[in-house]
């Protein structure tokens, strides 16, 4: 089901640049991808690689215009000291606020109908 509701790539990247002008996902490394679902393949992702976790994190948004967050599977145990684990906390942390920012501006440029 394609839907043309959702934002562009560009936008996508145009809000992600605007973002980080004024803040920033601690610790870790952030971009913007096109779709690889066929039905959306105008619309993009965001991709962040978590830089104290084996792990990567995918903000998406759906046909209803809803930011979402998925995080990569890992396997086994990653023991952290204390210092990596609140790194860790704050590439969380600051990821969820990137994806509110996201929501905001999606909302703002929701379509008039």
């Amino acid at each position: 089901m394609t839907c043309s509701s959702r934002p562009t790539l560009a936008e996508i990247t145009d809000w992600v640049a605007d973002y980080e002008k004024t803040s920033r996902v601690a610790h870790a490394t952030v971009h913007v991808l096109p779709q690889e679902d066929l039905d959306h393949v105008d619309s993009g992702i965001v991709a962040v690689h978590l830089n104290h976790g084996p792990a990567s994190i995918y903000l998406n948004v759906d046909c209803e215009r809803r930011w979402t967050a998925a995080l990569t599977e890992r396997s086994g145990e990653f023991p952290l000291p204390g210092d990596h684990l609140i790194a860790l906390g704050e590439e969380l942390l600051t990821t969820g606020q990137l994806c509110e920012y996201l929501q905001k501006r999606t909302d703002a440029a929701a379509p008039v109908s």
